[in-house]
């Protein structure tokens, strides 16, 4: 009866609350984020979560990587009774459940346009014309286009002559072997806008390390992208969703 009582007490909202404080701990920011456990004493005294919902918008993460939308769902999660008295959620084993993701023009452009990335993208060493020149890229803006591929152009100066030459290509976006990233395959360039092979692999390097799963993944939380779609400005990933342990703040 003690033992139900103080499950009682604990109850969803503290949960909750709890949940969504460890969870934004592992972010650098976020519009909004919200963590629905939905439980009773009699479940939670035998160690279940009937479910788990995480719905985050806005959430930035590692390497200034922006998301629309995220939206994790687990169900039957096993959990240690004990610990929950106390309010902290210990999963007793592996809980998989589906995870979707939304990224927008912006989320790419930011995370593009990063001091991290920009950073990267100062003297490249390629060739034009088979002579050695070193680039540097100004500005990289992507577009999400309703045919199913990614857009990408770049403004690039070279350094020895100071003239500014722009690019502009199209890939497609494909998931990466294992699920657990994007990759970016037939490259298309407008007409005149080509770029040195050297100078497109390093853009396209960037782009796939910008939609790399390690980016979008929080502690104890691994996803393997299983559907993968593009719209005009939106870039949606379906995921199978792990969680081995929950985040502690």
């Amino acid at each position: 009866m003690l033992f139900s009582l103080a499950t009682q007490d604990i109850g969803q909202q503290t949960l909750n609350r709890i949940a969504e404080f460890a969870l934004a701990s592992q972010l650098d920011e976020s519009d909004d984020l919200s963590v629905d456990v939905k439980t009773d004493p009699s479940l939670l005294a035998q160690g279940k979560l009937a479910s788990l919902t995480i719905d985050g918008k806005g959430l930035v993460m590692q390497k200034d990587l922006r998301m629309q939308k995220m939206v994790i769902r687990l169900e039957n999660i096993a959990v240690s009774p004990i610990k929950a008295l106390t309010g902290n959620i210990e999963l007793t084993e592996t809980s998989t459940g589906k995870a979707d993701i939304l990224l927008t023009d912006a989320d790419l452009n930011r995370a593009f346009n990063s001091d991290t990335l920009r950073d990267q993208m100062q003297n490249l060493h390629t060739q034009i014309d088979n002579q050695p020149v070193t680039l540097d890229v100004l500005a990289v803006e992507c577009h999400l286009l309703a045919e199913g591929t990614i857009a990408i152009e770049a403004k690039i100066k070279i350094q020895e002559t100071g003239e500014i030459q722009h690019t502009y290509l199209t890939t497609t976006p494909q998931i990466r072997e294992g699920g657990r990233g994007v990759s970016l395959d037939n490259v298309t360039y407008a007409e005149g806008k080509e770029l040195s092979p050297q100078l497109t692999t390093a853009l396209l390097e960037k782009a796939r390390n910008i939609l790399n799963l390690d980016n979008f993944e929080m502690e104890g939380i691994s996803l393997e992208i299983n559907q993968l779609s593009v719209r005009e400005g939106e870039l949606n990933l379906s995921a199978i969703a792990q969680i081995t342990k929950f985040p502690k703040p």
